[in-house]
């Protein structure tokens, strides 16, 4: 346990989503200094470009905290997923 500074980086599947995924406001653009056992709530804005496929109806956007100059995810449980519908398809809950 101890204080590091890390940096979240996105993952997209179906992996076609991810040029029809735009980010306006994300964590990810930053890095972030946590100290040990510190939770964060952070903001994700995107827009789901309409010209994806129609045959995709979920996108799944993962995120792992990778240590700033480490080559290895800051820690096991630091990954956060979320879903999102393709435009006009609603998200469950």
């Amino acid at each position: 346990n101890r204080t590091m500074t890390a940096q979240a980086i996105p993952s997209y599947a179906p992996a076609q989503a991810a040029a029809h995924f735009n980010k306006l406001e994300c964590f990810c653009f930053s890095q972030y200094t946590l100290a040990p056992g510190e939770k964060k709530q952070w903001p994700v804005v995107f827009v789901i470009d309409p010209k994806l496929s129609k045959d995709v109806d979920t996108i799944t956007l993962s995120y792992t905290f990778f240590e700033v100059g480490g080559k290895t995810p800051a820690a096991p449980d630091t990954s956060r997923s979320t879903s999102a519908a393709a435009p006009g398809k609603q998200v469950g809950a």
